[in-house]
């Protein structure tokens, strides 16, 4: 088994209790293993009847409860009941390694630190130097019940290679890199649909091509120089487009997801609601003011996360555009919910409210899979999320 992780992984220590600015232990329903489930069965005394009665026996869910849905067995100093009485070794799986996130693929685990933790995401905002993937191994092996495309899946690992450097490239502007990065994923999708398209007519040939890895290997290099960039722009319909209405267009998106905070759904339509009465030219020049906020460097560390995070996956569903589609997109909103933090609050913005914004808006996107789901699905087939768009405001931003 093959494992890897971004250089901080291991690092990371939990605050919890009071010092944590928003704990992971609310909001969320979180499910216990049927291993740990079983040792809470014969838990004796009253914290032993508090989990047979607040735990479903039969799917292991701990429903939240009251206004801010808190788990069950998280008290008033926002401190686990179950790991003061018992210890951490009594913590469900769940609990005991969020926010270290895993992305399970054949022999291979891919290993994060989910920004949805506001220490995680600050640490990583704050964070200067680049990212660096590592990875080790042992002698575990996997077995699959369901089919796993191997070939595809290898294929992959080495495009987000080439774009976690791109990503990295400081020599670039941070939105030219966006750019670049949606148009590598266009070229290679296409390459990927050609050999499914192949597959079908030939299901015993699953294995890309000599031919198609050179191709996806000339793509990686080609758009990895920023003078790809006046060639992919030649291609991209050119019309005026207004940035304050087509990132506000992307809110409105939000507004169609479960919320999983009560406020959040309000919070975005009070952004609506702002961005609509402000002018065009205030909001442009806000918008070069806000510039001086933040640096490149902020927005390379998310837009690394997210690319790492979500590539890969496309070995599932071969949609490697709409991955990274997510990755730019999540990157832009960030930002602007930055930018309307700072005019809130009178032109300042906090590292605290940074991370913030940034963890509020990830949790509420990946910490529901129907959400993420249909995040996805936007990015497939929405004209908010169109390739020709994006790009277009990345040029504007």
């Amino acid at each position: 088994m093959r494992y890897y992780y971004p250089d901080y992984f291991n690092r990371f220590t939990c605050v919890g209790g009071m010092e944590c600015p928003d704990s992971c232990c609310h909001i969320w329903q979180i499910t216990v293993d049927k291993k740990t489930l079983k040792k809470y069965r014969k838990v004796q005394g009253a914290l032993g009847r508090r989990m047979r009665e607040k735990i479903d026996q039969k799917t292991g869910n701990i429903e939240p409860h009251g206004d801010e849905n808190r788990c069950e067995f998280l008290n008033d100093d926002n401190l686990c009941d179950i790991v003061l009485e018992l210890g951490e070794d009594y913590l469900c799986h769940t609990c005991h390694t969020h926010p270290r996130h895993e992305e399970v693929y054949y022999n291979v685990r891919e290993r994060s630190l989910a920004i949805t933790c506001p220490i995680a995401c600050k640490e990583l905002l704050m964070r200067e130097e680049p990212v660096v993937i590592e990875s080790d191994e042992d002698n575990k092996k996997d077995r699959f019940d369901m089919y796993f495309d191997a070939p595809l899946f290898r294929q992959l690992l080495y495009v987000r290679d080439g774009m976690l450097a791109l990503a990295q490239r400081r020599d670039i502007y941070i939105f030219k890199r966006m750019s670049l990065l949606l148009g590598m994923a266009h070229d290679i999708e296409r390459r990927i649909r050609k050999r499914q398209a192949r597959s079908r007519v030939f299901p015993l040939h699953h294995e890309f091509t000599s031919v198609e890895k050179d191709e996806i290997k000339r793509i990686v290099y080609t758009y990895s120089d920023v003078s790809a960039y006046s060639h992919m722009a030649r291609h991209i319909i050119p019309e005026d487009i207004s940035v304050k209405k087509a990132v506000t267009d992307m809110f409105f998106a939000l507004c169609t997801m479960e919320p999983l905070k009560d406020t959040w759904i309000p919070y975005i339509q009070s952004i609506i609601n702002i961005r609509m009465q402000m002018e065009e030219e205030e909001y442009t020049n806000c918008q070069k003011e806000f510039k001086e906020e933040i640096t490149d460097i902020q927005l390379e560390q998310l837009l690394f996360y997210f690319v790492y995070l979500y590539c890969c996956s496309a070995t599932y569903d071969r949609m490697l555009l709409a991955k990274i589609k997510m990755a730019v997109a999540n990157t832009i909103i960030i930002r602007e919910l930055w930018f309307m933090k700072w005019l809130e609050d009178d032109r300042v913005l906090t590292e605290d409210a940074q991370a913030e914004m940034a963890h509020w808006f990830v949790r509420e996107v990946e910490n529901s899979d129907e959400n993420l789901e249909q995040w996805d699905s936007l990015m497939q087939r929405n004209p908010r999320f169109s390739l020709n768009l994006l790009i277009k405001v990345l040029e504007c931003i």
